[in-house]
């Protein structure tokens, strides 16, 4: 049987690229699956040049000058264009691409990757009216879980069929052998917590040291700030002038085996996001045995029970983060609670192959509703 082709404009950039982000990391694991096999692929990659990402005019100079190089693939006319997309001015450009493959027929999957998306939109009427015209260029809107899916269907007005679920694939084999093999930490030890992610305000970066500043005179930990960004010199600043600086360590970005060896050494990883769709580290985090405490935010509350597969707590409120650190850092029982239902959380819905196979089923129904259209 001839395989369909299928375009697939993400973010492919070299591997020692030092170009990171969920998007990054998702597309990477996709093509380490048996994703390949499954379709005749051709790869575009729109992949920002350097984190953080260049000023505005400059990103989209860029993306007027890529514009050319994809429209050369979709005048091939491949049978699926999917197009992963973030927020801003990644939305703008990918808006574009969806409206011409539509032009030229081809299935248009659009998988936003970014919960800012959600809150501009209900944030005023110019925003809702744009998003809602952004968005709406796809045939299908790929959901990351039921707030997205609501969304979509409420919000946007796509049919449910037209709006899957598809939860993220990072759930990976290596990360599940280190949650696998992991063990209970001696008591006594100082706890060692994991932020991963960019250093922006709102990733919730300065309501995490705000917490560290509270619980330093009482507890015992270790924070380690994985990441980079915008805020990272004001977070350092923070650190040295708060006193912080025998706690809290600037890792900087972190990827392959060293990543690995961080999730291995940590044993909370924190996310307090402002904004999130489905953070790819929270399921990484828990694939590798680490207990989780989150913002419940995006698709977080709607598919993670608080107290049961992580800790949720309200954005932008750090005295909530700092009582939700005390409780994971003085109960060693309920966090290794929480490693162990976590992990189980991971490995059953968010294996890469278990991905895949959702991905591939919404890529097959969106071509054979596009054929007989």
């Amino acid at each position: 049987m001839k395989q369909l082709r299928v375009l697939v404009v993400g973010a492919f950039p070299p591997t020692d690229s030092g170009i990171l982000g969920g998007i990054v990391t998702t597309c990477r694991t996709l093509l380490s699956s048996s994703f390949p096999d499954r379709f005749d692929l051709s790869l575009f990659d729109t992949t920002q040049i350097s984190n953080p990402p260049p000023p505005l005019i400059r990103r989209m100079l860029l993306a007027a000058s890529r514009f050319g190089k994809y429209l050369k693939l979709v005048v091939e006319r491949p049978d699926a264009v999917l197009i992963f997309t973030s927020g801003g001015a990644s939305l703008v450009e990918k808006t574009v691409m969806a409206r011409v493959a539509g032009w030229f027929r081809c299935a248009v999957l659009l998988f936003p990757r970014s919960g800012i998306i959600m809150d501009q939109f209900h944030a005023s009427f110019v925003y809702r009216k744009w998003i809602g015209m952004a968005l709406s260029s796809a045939d299908t809107l790929l959901c990351q879980g039921p707030a997205w899916h609501r969304f979509a269907v409420d919000g946007l007005g796509f049919k449910p069929e037209c709006a899957p679920i598809i939860p993220n694939w990072t759930a990976s084999d290596a990360l599940l052998a280190i949650g696998r093999s992991r063990r209970p930490r001696p008591s006594g030890l100082p706890v060692r917590l994991l932020f991963l992610g960019w250093l922006e305000d709102h990733k919730g970066v300065f309501e995490l040291l705000e917490a560290c500043r509270e619980l330093l005179p009482s507890h015992s930990f270790q924070l380690t700030l994985a990441g980079r960004g915008d805020a990272e010199t004001r977070a350092k600043e923070f650190v040295e002038r708060e006193g912080l600086g025998g706690v809290v360590a600037f890792a900087g970005w972190v990827r392959g085996d060293e990543l690995l060896a961080l999730f291995s050494e940590s044993d909370v990883l924190v996310l307090p996001s402002w904004h999130e769709g489905f953070p790819n580290a929270m399921i990484e985090a828990m694939a590798a045995g680490l207990a989780v405490v989150v913002s419940a935010v995006g698709n977080v509350p709607d598919v993670v029970t608080n107290g049961e597969e992580a800790l949720l707590v309200p954005p932008k409120d750090a005295a909530a983060l700092a009582e939700a650190l005390k409780r994971v850092m003085d109960d060693g029982e309920l966090r290794n609670a929480l490693a162990m239902r976590g992990l189980a959380f991971a490995a059953g819905s968010y294996g890469v192959e278990q991905g895949v196979a959702r991905l591939t089923q919404a890529i097959n129904e969106a071509v054979l509703v596009k054929q007989v259209s």
